[in-house]
């Protein structure tokens, strides 16, 4: 399939969804599809290429990138629906078999899209936004529109709920890359500095105090014989000067894709913050792939996104969100008890088995191929 994927992003950065964005099209480009990534480039950006893009996120596929002379980088709203126009007159746009984005801006502008295309998202819009529902129904129901792309089923639901049609919804859940190589605890823990005889429990990713890392803090001061590694710092922010006060916490700098699993490998327990944040944000972390992959003992929340795939006592350990005592003994319990520990571990590698990006991949390539036939009809 020749697929064209607009980005509205045109500088190189550390948001989960571009790395999950440059993930998808690494995949589906491994795929053997031919993939042309179309940015906008405004007067004072670089010059970026598919070598640029696949060094930074650190993927490995054979797509192309298309920079287009553009005013109209950025999230915001007016921005994304003129980026749209400009991308639907593209000829490349015009010679491709689909457009595939995941650009909300999508919804109101998806029946103009000279060719199918294809929505893919993460957040549950039609319950965040309940005016949009008209807009969703209607793109949703068009001819050229293949479907929708959700990455849970707690969002997909919202797109049922605004009478999307169920066979254009595909759930696929993100994923994560194979290491090469599995690391080993205590080689990793010396290379990175971290001390051999004090259990650490680890939780990477952006590092902010929107990111309810407050909960993980107060879970430090209640177990201070623990020592709390927090991977993904990029500065010196509010959470960072708050880990520098407690000598049982240590933030560490935001680590790319083939760091991430020896600091992974290094703990013994990974962190999802359990705090009610996710509970008004369901969007199933791009982490969690990666701490399945790890074979480690998972703390988290219960919310309705991250039920779809971690299930208490079977491949993690789940705590009532915000309930900083209830995290405490968690954290206790998986440290005390080793068969436990090493049951969870097992099952959250045997489960993260299916969820690779290139599974992923092959997914959305058998959705595609059925809704573009069904299209020919």
């Amino acid at each position: 399939m020749r697929i064209v994927y607009p980005l509205f992003w045109s500088k190189l950065g550390r948001q989960a969804s571009w790395d999950q964005a440059a993930s998808t099209v690494a995949a589906l480009a491994r795929r053997g599809h031919e993939i042309t990534v179309l940015m906008p480039r405004g007067a004072d950006d670089a010059a970026l290429t598919a070598a640029d893009l696949r060094a930074w996120f650190e993927v490995e596929g054979d797509f192309q990138v298309v920079q287009l002379p553009s005013r109209w980088a950025g999230e915001r709203l007016h921005r994304t629906l003129l980026w749209l126009r400009q991308v639907f007159a593209e000829p490349a746009t015009r010679a491709a078999d689909v457009l595939y984005s995941r650009i909300p801006a999508m919804f109101a502008m998806g029946g103009l899209s000279p060719v199918p295309f294809v929505t893919d998202h993460y957040r549950p819009w039609p319950d965040v936004y309940p005016a949009i529902r008209p807009l969703v129904r209607r793109t949703s129901q068009h001819r050229n529109c293949l479907g929708m792309i959700l990455h849970s089923n707690y969002s997909a639901n919202a797109y049922r709920r605004a009478s999307a049609p169920d066979e254009r919804i595909l759930v696929a859940h993100n994923g994560f890359d194979p290491p090469e190589a599995r690391p080993d605890k205590k080689a990793e823990r010396v290379r990175l500095g971290l001390p051999l005889d004090q259990p650490i429990a680890l939780y990477a990713g952006r590092i902010d105090a929107t990111k309810g890392l407050d909960t993980l803090l107060a879970l430090a001061d209640r177990r201070p014989e623990v020592l709390f590694v927090l991977v993904g710092s990029e500065g010196e922010g509010e959470i960072e000067r708050a880990a520098a006060q407690r000598p049982n916490v240590r933030a560490a700098p935001w680590a790319l894709p083939a760091a991430l699993p020896a600091w992974l490998a290094a703990a013994d327990v990974l962190l999802v913050p359990p705090s009610r944040e996710p509970l008004d944000n369901c969007v199933l972390p791009i982490k969690l792939f990666a701490y399945l992959a790890a074979g480690k003992p998972i703390l988290a929340p219960e919310a309705p996104d991250t039920a779809e795939l971690l299930e208490h006592g079977t491949n993690a350990w789940l705590v009532p969100a915000g309930d900083s005592h209830a995290a405490a003994e968690g954290l206790a319990r998986l440290l005390g008890d080793t068969a436990l520990a090493n049951r969870l571990a097992a099952n959250a590698l045997r489960q993260s088995m299916d969820l690779t990006w290139d599974a992923r991949a092959l997914r959305i390539e058998g959705f595609l191929r059925e809704r573009l036939a069904r299209v020919a009809l």
